[in-house]
């Protein structure tokens, strides 16, 4: 996988960022076959993934929110709603593997922009090394590179702001680049569109230009310019927050609340980071990273990247000592360190450089051979499991059959309604474009706004789901009368998959 000329060998500027006019600055043709063959291959598989895996919950939710367009939502800036929603309105079409397409696209734009950063930093080898580790790594390969979620368009535009951030300090004079400026200021407002991730990104960037001797560019245009920018696109997240008292800001902001201190909430965290990176990736990654930090300002390239990584990482990390939280959380701080584990990888001495090929390629193999067994197990049942791992996947479309034999709904004033946010999201997905689907819960997320419950007084409410919820209905008097439950389970191979009640409810009293 060596390719190209070694970093160690580029002329650079004494900081580690190569000069402009540097003999190096065409990417060497060599480099460029390994990173395309990659990135093609990568792609192909994310196809056949895009088509064959189930519909996620989150990606359920985000479908059926799509439809309505809104400045912003609840829970999320509005880039990937836009995009999902968009697209299906441009094909006149809610398949699956379409909605899907415009995020693996997503997924090779960015692999692109990991060799383009890295090659700029650190050299064509290491270039090669990190846009093979970001299609191996799952989170980024696989779930970020396929599925209809927001960290898709966050990876790309972060990259994007990366890549024109490096090109910008390889100038001697940056505070001249105003188009560049302008063009990191645009990208660094996709990511604040994409997810509020971007405030970090652009502290990062802020954090980066004060440590170095760069620091007098803040003096010039070129950065307020990129700020100015980058505020003016995330005006409709600000216009839809004032229009709805600040519910987004709050909510999110409520995140990091937390009842005292978890050590094990830490334990947890770096847990999940390591399955959703790979163990053996986050332990090399997380020794780069660090030598990163201790290094200073010195090394410019090591550098960008260390600050452009460190708030995700350490802040989201961090809130789980206080409060639960996601794994995928800190991702956009690890995407800029597999430049850095890409330079250390293409400096290893020959025969570990053959030992680290070998890893990583078993890695691929492990990968596609899991996420093969996942989508086999999801849709077939493949294993007779006692505990299915893949059960939240399990498609809901039986149960259009399951209310057609019934006769519901029976008439238009009628809406499906439950008492979960996901399952909300899948019933969205499947009937809301005919009929309303509420989400009648204490944490209902973007459906309060889209489906106020306050707008069907006095409707009849098709109620599913699992059976403890549908009792609590009983005790809400949300409805006039209700009918008894009926069983209208999700199955596969056979076997109950996910249990399902179905209750009719008359007269609601929201």
């Amino acid at each position: 996988m060596q390719t190209g000329k070694d970093p160690r060998h580029a002329l650079t500027h004494p900081d580690g960022i190569p000069h402009s006019d540097s003999s190096t600055a065409g990417i060497a043709p060599q480099a460029v076959r390994w990173a395309l063959v990659v990135i093609v291959v990568a792609t192909v598989l994310r196809l056949v993934v895009a088509a064959l895996l189930p519909l996620g919950e989150d990606e359920a939710y985000a479908i059926g929110i799509a439809r309505q367009f809104s400045l912003s939502y609840y829970d999320h800036p509005p880039l990937h709603f836009w995009l999902v929603g968009g697209w299906a309105k441009l094909w006149g079409d809610e398949s699956l593997w379409l909605l899907r397409l415009p995020f693996v696209a997503l997924a090779a734009m960015s692999s692109w922009l990991v060799f383009v950063l890295t090659r700029r930093l650190f050299g064509d080898a290491a270039a090669v090394w990190a846009v093979v580790l970001f299609n191996v790594a799952p989170v980024f390969g696989v779930a970020h590179g396929t599925l209809v979620l927001p960290d898709g368009p966050l990876l790309a535009a972060s990259l994007g702001v990366a890549v024109v951030l490096a090109r910008i300090v390889s100038v001697d004079d940056g505070s001249r680049q105003l188009g560049r400026w302008a063009l990191a200021g645009g990208l660094a407002g996709l990511a604040l569109l994409s997810k509020y991730h971007g405030v970090l990104l652009i502290a990062g960037a802020l954090g980066f230009l004060l440590t170095t001797r760069r620091r007098r560019w803040l003096a010039t245009p070129g950065p307020w310019l990129a700020a100015a920018i980058a505020v003016v696109m995330f005006t409709p997240v600000i216009v839809w927050n004032w229009q709805n008292e600040w519910a987004s800001f709050v909510f999110q902001a409520g995140r990091g609340d937390g009842t005292g201190f978890r050590p094990l909430g830490l334990v947890q965290s770096l847990g999940g980071q390591a399955a959703y990176l790979l163990p053996w990736f986050l332990v090399a990654m997380a020794i780069v990273w660090v030598r990163a930090l201790l290094g200073g300002p010195k090394r410019e390239g090591r550098w960008l990247l260390a600050c452009l990584a460190t708030l995700p990482i350490v802040i989201f990390t961090g809130l789980t000592l206080r409060s639960p939280g996601l794994p995928h959380w800190p991702m956009p701080g690890w995407v800029f360190v597999l430049p850095l584990l890409g330079e250390a990888l293409a400096g290893l001495r020959s025969w570990l450089r053959a030992a680290s090929r070998a890893v990583v390629a078993l890695t691929a193999v492990a990968v596609v051979g899991l996420v093969g067994v996942g989508i086999a197990q999801a849709r077939w049942g493949l294993l007779d499991l006692q505990s299915d791992p893949t059960a939240l996947l399990q498609p809901w479309d039986e149960l259009k059959g399951q209310l057609a034999a019934r006769g519901l709904p029976a008439d238009e004033r009628t809406f499906i309604a439950t008492r979960n946010w996901r399952r909300a999201g899948q019933l969205n997905t499947l009937f809301g474009k005919d009929v309303p689907v509420l989400c009648l819960c204490g944490d209902p997320k973007h459906f309060a706004y889209a489906k106020p419950p306050a707008d069907y007084a006095g409707w009849t409410g098709i109620l599913i789901d699992v059976p403890v919820a549908l009792r609590d209905f009983e005790l809400t008097g949300q409805f006039a009368a209700l009918t008894p439950a009926e069983d209208v389970s999700l199955t596969k191979a056979g076997k109950v998959m996910y249990g399902l009640d179905l209750r009719v409810g008359t007269g609601f009293r929201p």
